[in-house]
């Protein structure tokens, strides 16, 4: 018998399914998204295995905790480095994902199934990407903070909570989805440390690129700068040409689309004030 769990983000279903006698528990970060029937979903089958044979194919990634190799129809993933705990088999819609036995003791838990599947190349392959950022809603918009590690895109975020009551989706990381000529911001179950994951979708109105600073100030940014601030926080399979291709004309749509502004600012209510005002000025809010 098996066990199969249904979830739907970034406009992808999936199929979770693995024998009963894996021990499997959703928690709230994947749960949330959880649905009770799917109708095209991408569907990973889970298994154990005591040992992985070496795999067949080209190397086409080789990184130091990921390798991906091409094999006829298929791609293989191997997670672990050189001695890997998960290895994926891709093929369309079906994915075959075995976990190293003496790895995992008969349980199977969340942060293993969302290693496996390499949502960075489905949600590019469904007119997306993968931003870091902080994901707030705020008057039915979604505004999405985002800098360099520890820069403070959740403190930004936190403000908006504290001083406009507005919502918090996500404090690490959305998908940015082009659906039916909308640019949206949405929910994935991926949240790094925070403790924010919800399951939303809403019009993308405002990215704000932050920095550090003594003083708050704000500018507008076009072109390529937009661009590049904004390219700096997608997650991309930079081996896959396609992948590259899909996700750098969408990141040019929304720079040309989607307000941008850099903001360098002092972790207090000012800089809210300060981003209100200029939402407002641009007509955003």
């Amino acid at each position: 018998m098996m066990q199969r769990k249904y979830y739907r983000f970034a406009g992808l279903e999936f199929s979770v399914e693995m024998p009963e006698a894996i021990c499997y528990t959703d928690d709230q970060r994947l749960s949330e998204f959880r649905v009770e029937a799917v109708s095209a979903p991408h569907r990973f089958c889970f298994g154990f295995a005591d040992e992985f044979s070496e795999p067949q194919g080209t190397l086409l990634s080789g990184g130091p905790n990921i390798r991906i190799y091409a094999a006829d129809d298929k791609r293989i993933r191997d997670i672990g480095g050189s001695l890997p705990y998960i290895r994926v088999e891709h093929q369309e819609r079906e994915h075959s994902v075995l976990a190293r036995r003496n790895a995992y003791s008969g349980t199977i838990g969340v942060k293993t199934v969302l290693e496996s599947m390499g949502v960075e190349h489905l949600i590019a392959r469904n007119h997306g990407f993968v931003f870091h950022c902080a994901f707030v809603e705020y008057r039915g918009k979604a505004i999405l903070f985002t800098a360099p590690s520890e820069t403070g895109k959740s403190t930004q975020a936190e403000l908006w909570r504290r001083y406009r009551g507005a919502e918090i989706i996500n404090g690490d990381r959305a998908a940015v989805r082009l659906s039916e000529g909308t640019l949206l911001a949405e929910g994935i179950p991926f949240s790094g440390s925070s403790s924010y994951c919800k399951n939303r979708s809403l019009p993308l109105s405002a990215i704000v690129y932050l920095a550090q600073a003594p003083k708050t100030t704000i500018r507008k940014l076009r072109g390529y700068e937009a661009f590049s601030k904004i390219w700096e926080g997608i997650s991309v399979n930079t081996w896959d040409r396609q992948d590259m291709e899909l996700v750098s004309a969408l990141v040019q749509k929304t720079a040309a689309e989607i307000p941008v502004f850099y903001m360098p600012c002092t972790p207090d209510a000012d800089a809210v004030r300060i981003l209100e005002e200029m939402l407002k000025k641009e007509e955003i809010l």
